[in-house]
């Protein structure tokens, strides 16, 4: 009686635990009320904002947790908007995103460290305009939650501080400054 009653304790034990290798959940990214936003100073002086649409993107997480395991994203700097036609132009040209040849902006994180929601850091690689480099983002969670439709939902913030030059974008230093401020603000879904 007393070995049964061992394999039964043993077995609610581990039935409550999580299964071994089991595989983090894929939270997709909402478009729709996500912004990649950056800033640079005009001379040096005057910040200008502007946005790059987000395409598509997921979060991994384990169950259980919101900080994430793994994040990517693509975004499309053909569509970067700052709000003038001349300057976005000028911002698709090969002076600076050379939308013709690289459309593409990727990040894909490598490693996530930080055990507190309200912050962590997600370090991965961030190519742009044909070239990548590793970038480490400080990043929180805003909250979560449910919507109305009753789906999981989880917001983040992320922000990171990159010098341009850095992927090959070294023209005009004097009219726009090198240092550019990238922030996220990422709706993720949970999976059905």
């Amino acid at each position: 009686m007393k070995t049964l009653t061992l394999m039964l304790s043993l077995c609610v034990v581990l039935g409550a635990q999580p299964a071994l290798g089991a595989q983090p959940e894929t939270w997709t990214v909402d478009p729709v009320h996500s912004t990649a936003q950056f800033t640079a100073r005009h001379f040096g002086i005057v910040p200008v904002i502007g946005t790059i649409p987000i395409e598509k993107a997921s979060v991994a997480l384990n169950a259980g947790s919101q900080i994430p395991v793994a994040v990517s994203a693509e975004l499309d700097a053909s569509k970067v908007d700052t709000h003038n036609d001349n300057r976005d132009g000028d911002l698709r040209s090969a002076h600076y995103f050379n939308v013709a040849s690289t459309p593409d902006i990727r990040f894909v994180s490598t490693k996530v460290e930080g055990t507190d929601p309200k912050h962590f850091t997600i370090t991965g690689d961030l190519t742009m305009h044909g070239e990548t480099h590793p970038v480490a983002l400080d990043a929180q969670v805003i909250a979560s939650g449910k919507s109305p439709r009753g789906r999981s939902i989880i917001a983040y913030g992320a922000s990171v501080t990159v010098d341009r030059t850095q992927w090959g974008m070294t023209y005009g230093p004097l009219i726009v400054g090198n240092s550019v401020d990238i922030s996220l603000n990422i709706e993720a879904d949970g999976p059905p």
